[in-house]
């Protein structure tokens, strides 16, 4: 599916689908079983009979991926599946390309938007100026080039016993305090909440939240780039 899809407006939904399925040589038994299964999959079931010029562009978004799957391949290829999309479109596309893939198709999407690369592929390629910088599983990626996994715990009261017992914990690399938050350096990737948790309790601490952070794609892109430009990013 292209980044822009475009559909001639004055056919409808399943007629698309039709003229398509002809194309790729489908007969007329297997147009009529696998279009209206596909036009469910996108979540248009009860809008096949609109007409294309009346779809939003998320409608058309998920129009365009009933025709790449209508052949039933082992590959699909997106560009920039959300692209223009309001939060709730990118939403549906993100969830549907999720679904595909458990289905068994390999989904190769190409996209700047490198926080919804994130949320949905297990494989990444970063690609600056036609090369190839990376090519790995999103956690190996992560792994190789990330800074250290952080956790930020806020207690109701902190005592000395508490932060003196997280710096005792194996794990911990360094713990700093701003007013009744701890920041936790962890030495692991591993999630270490429930053993954070368990001795923060231990030593008579209330946690009010918890959270952990660690490098974002975008992060590892901008410092692939710079070690890329010789430490000058662009």
């Amino acid at each position: 599916m292209p980044e822009l899809p475009k559909f001639p407006k004055h056919l409808k939904g399943w007629e698309l689908l039709d003229i398509y399925g002809r194309m790729y040589g489908m007969t007329e038994q297997e147009r009529k079983e696998q279009i209206p299964e596909l036009l469910k999959t996108v979540g248009l079931k009860g809008r096949e009979r609109d007409f294309v010029g009346k779809y939003s562009k998320g409608m058309q978004q998920r129009l365009g991926i009933a025709q790449a799957l209508l052949n039933e391949p082992e590959l699909v290829v997106l560009d920039e599946p959300s692209l223009g999309l309001d939060p709730v479109g990118m939403v549906e596309v993100r969830e549907l390309v999720e679904r595909i893939a458990k289905e068994g198709v390999t989904v190769f999407i190409s996209s700047h938007l490198l926080f919804e690369v994130e949320q949905i592929c297990g494989h990444v390629t970063i690609i600056h100026r036609g090369v190839s910088l990376i090519s790995d599983t999103l956690q190996n990626v992560s792994n190789k080039f990330s800074g250290p996994t952080t956790l930020q715990v806020e207690v109701a009261k902190i005592s000395g016993t508490i932060v003196e017992t997280m710096k005792k914990l194996p794990f911990v690399s360094n713990v700093s305090q701003d007013g009744n938050t701890l920041t936790i350096e962890l030495k692991t990737r591993d999630d270490v909440r429930a053993q954070v948790s368990q001795e923060i309790t231990n030593s008579g601490g209330v946690i009010v939240s918890m959270s952990l952070k660690g490098q974002t794609l975008e992060e590892v892109f901008m410092q692939l780039i710079t070690k890329s430009q010789g430490g000058k990013a662009e």
